[in-house]
């Protein structure tokens, strides 16, 4: 407990790390860092709960607030693996925040999405009431490999003011998606 205390954000992390191992103990050391003014032991509080065994979309929901987008990056790349049923909720809080601005807060989320993607986009559609059409949502629909993030991005490619590497950027991201859905996707582009 000193040396979480202490000045030294390396040793307060090793301590956090630490407290979090003590048996029945782990998560209120987790809440104890998710509400550490400094970020990076926010980070380490997200890690500790996802090496504990805690659903992070439950014991760190909070954190998909976070001021920090590394904070915030950290949750959604525990998402992952996190089968709770409130993970494309958490997911959709973090993915709703994304302006289009910063490729790896980007890439966290579609990590994040990876293995619940029509879950995940279907909560981030549900969310922002299907306003998908800004600079942050073109990049979730071009990055989550979701059926309907494909359609998304048919309906994105059949804009005629797009330029030609942009549309190029959107029909790249369609190869990612399995071949049944681009291919239905793709059908849905000749009759626009």
């Amino acid at each position: 407990l000193q040396l979480f205390e202490s000045d030294n954000a390396r040793h307060r992390a090793r301590a956090l790390w630490l407290l979090g191992r003590i048996p029945e103990r782990g998560q209120h050391y987790v809440q104890i860092g998710l509400h550490d003014k400094d970020e990076n032991i926010r980070c380490v509080a997200i890690r500790l709960a996802k090496q504990l065994g805690f659903s992070p979309s439950e014991s760190c929901a909070d954190a998909a607030n976070d001021p920090s987008e590394a904070v915030r990056r950290e949750l959604a790349l525990a998402l992952r693996f996190d089968s709770s049923d409130k993970m494309p909720s958490v997911w959709a809080t973090l993915a709703i925040q994304h302006q289009g601005e910063d490729r790896w807060y980007l890439e966290a989320i579609g990590i994040g999405s990876d293995l619940g993607p029509d879950e995940c986009y279907s909560a981030w559609m549900k969310i922002n009431d299907g306003k998908w059409n800004t600079a942050g949502g073109r990049d979730i629909a071009w990055r989550v490999r979701a059926k309907d993030a494909a359609k998304t991005i048919v309906k994105i490619i059949s804009n005629p003011e797009l330029t030609l590497d942009e549309t190029n950027r959107y029909f790249r991201s369609l190869e990612y998606h399995k071949p049944e859905v681009r291919t239905e996707a793709m059908k849905d582009l000749l009759t626009l």
